[in-house]
């Protein structure tokens, strides 16, 4: 299998290779994201350990699931084995990564940053909140939307080993086996230089691979699986009102206004949004919700029901190995490189 084989040479060839990575990747920034990188690696501490060291009864349960998780993803959605999520990280940050996103103010594109082996990506992550920030600020000045958000889990895309963390526990049981499947699914398969594909195929694997593991496993009460639904379906009613906007607001961008009436017209189509929001979510102040260009784009990047994956799925017929066969085909059809 192609994919497998692609796997086997990353580990062969890498580690001569990394002198020259690290050369070519940004210095302060590699040195900051180095530190970071090796605390997670050395200081994680092996699942079966953390289980029995673990004095939170919840953590432990949900510890003791990521073997089965990881072995259930592997054998029936194919997904690819490595090292991934046999470890655990213990920390009190609120993510493990800060992530920094941007866009121009009349535009509905991402900025870039591009860095070896997996090219240009829509966004930019940092251990340190603070150093996060400074980008934020900076890009801020440069007249740009941005948007920071705290990720509570990161594929190194097999180069290293990715540990459970954590900020994964705090979120729950079908999250957490969501996230683990979703990062799973970067190991698998990652895209070069196509960021909003390989986040959308990782969203869209995560939510069918979770529900298809608790269906089958039982793992939560008919009445926790409804709780997941109702919720589930209250983010799709909010990110169809989203998603409605972009069209709006594409529009508008067309028309090339002089900036300043572009940025009026704007914010009363975000005012026009947060107005049917609050109609959904009539308990959370108005105040909560904020808007840009940059935070839109991150909403459109981690579609779960992506209409390209929806169709795939239907004609895989709900078949892991052929769905598989049908996103490999989808990419060399599009003349990409994974």
């Amino acid at each position: 299998m192609r994919l497998k084989v692609r796997k086997t040479l990353r580990h062969k060839f890498f580690w001569p290779l990394f002198p020259l990575i690290l050369l070519l990747m940004q210095g302060c920034y590699l040195i900051e994201q180095g530190k970071g990188q090796l605390d997670l690696r050395w200081n994680q501490v092996p699942i079966q350990e953390a289980v029995l060291a673990e004095s939170n009864p919840e953590y432990q349960k949900l510890l003791s699931l990521i073997p089965e998780v990881k072995a259930f993803a592997e054998q029936d959605l194919r997904l690819l084995s490595s090292e991934n999520y046999s470890g655990y990280y213990a920390t009190d940050k609120k993510g493990i990564t800060f992530v920094v996103t941007a866009s121009p103010k009349n535009r509905l594109e991402p900025y870039t940053w591009w860095f070896p082996i997996i090219g240009s990506v829509p966004y930019k992550g940092f251990f340190q909140q603070e150093d996060a920030l400074k980008l934020k600020e900076s890009l801020e000045q440069e007249g740009y939307d941005t948007w920071l958000f705290s990720a509570v889990a990161y594929s190194t895309l097999g180069w290293f080993k990715d540990p459970v963390t954590t900020p994964m526990l705090r979120r729950g049981t079908f999250p957490l086996v969501e996230t683990v499947i979703h990062e799973m699914t970067h190991v698998t398969l990652y895209v070069k230089d196509q960021g909003d594909f390989n986040e959308q195929l990782a969203s869209f694997v995560g939510q069918q691979g979770a529900k298809l593991f608790f269906h089958n496993s039982q793992k939560l009460s008919a009445h926790q699986l409804q709780q997941v639904q109702e919720n589930k379906q209250r983010n799709r009613q909010l990110s169809k009102l989203i998603y409605h906007s972009i069209p709006k607001l594409e529009k508008l961008y067309g028309q090339a206004l002089p900036i300043r009436e572009t940025l009026q017209q704007r914010e009363a189509l975000f005012s026009e949004l947060i107005d049917e929001i609050v109609l959904l979510f009539p308990g959370i102040s108005r105040s909560h919700w904020q808007f840009n260009n940059a935070r839109l784009l991150q909403y459109r990047r981690y579609k779960e029901e992506s209409p390209l994956f929806k169709q795939l799925w239907a004609k895989s017929e709900e078949n892991w190995p052929k769905f598989w066969q049908l996103v490999d085909d989808y990419v060399v059809q599009q003349g990409w490189k994974s």
